[in-house]
């Protein structure tokens, strides 16, 4: 393959995966559990960044979800994502752990006191349009 094909296939690759918009859990509010009560709260996420959709899963039109788990540090920052569950299995959980580390949440509190919150679960949805 030449230089140019290769040009033109990387460029192809990701204009059709910009057609093709992987839709995050369009909630911006998620729970989750502060202290050693297990208190629920709720925290808001102020930024997300929409995963990139897997070329193989583009060419073979798959579609799917993961759920990952994750803490929210005092600044609103995700630590630690880790995939609960995902369909189909080993598709798309590169592609929303790393969308999800970039997200960002009001910094989180709890009876005035800037909290950490542990347990905080989020569904990542893939679909083709």
């Amino acid at each position: 393959m030449t230089f140019k094909n290769k040009v033109l296939s990387l460029v192809t690759a990701f204009l059709v995966s910009l057609l093709f918009s992987s839709s995050v859990f369009s909630a911006t509010v998620h729970k989750g559990i502060v202290g050693e009560d297990g208190v629920e709260i709720e925290i808001t996420r102020v930024f997300y960044s929409t995963p990139t959709y897997p070329r193989n899963a583009i060419r073979l039109g798959r579609e799917g979800y993961v759920i990952i788990e994750f803490d929210v540090d005092t600044d609103g920052a995700v630590l630690d994502p880790y995939v609960i569950q995902s369909e189909p299995t080993g598709v798309f959980e590169r592609a929303a752990i790393k969308a999800v580390r970039k997200w960002l949440y009001k910094p989180p509190s709890y009876n005035g006191v800037s909290v950490k919150v542990n347990e905080v679960r989020a569904k990542v949805t893939f679909a083709l349009q």
